[in-house]
């Protein structure tokens, strides 16, 4: 036997059960991102989201040369030099 349709005729409309506005004391002050104070900490916000990865980063680094004992990388690797071109010049 199939289950009897659902009816939606109990649900209220949308937007019948809100809850009063709250008063103008209590709500949130509006942020004017022209100020000065708000420049400032945007700035500082900006500076430090850049610098963690490069601080994360450069200790990873050092952390694997100086504790692992991984050797320095080095953008351009010395040519080696055979042992006979050494000793004729």
């Amino acid at each position: 036997m199939p289950a009897p349709p659902l009816s939606f005729k109990r649900t209220p409309p949308p937007g019948r059960h809100r809850e009063p506005p709250l008063p103008r004391s209590l709500q949130p002050k509006r942020i004017d991102q022209s100020s000065s104070a708000y420049k400032k900490a945007a700035r500082k916000y900006v500076n430090f989201m850049v610098a963690v990865p490069i601080l994360l980063v450069t200790s990873y680094v050092l952390f694997d040369r100086l504790v692992m004992g991984n050797p320095v990388k080095t953008l351009h690797p010395k040519p080696q030099v055979k042992m006979e071109e050494k000793e004729q010049g």
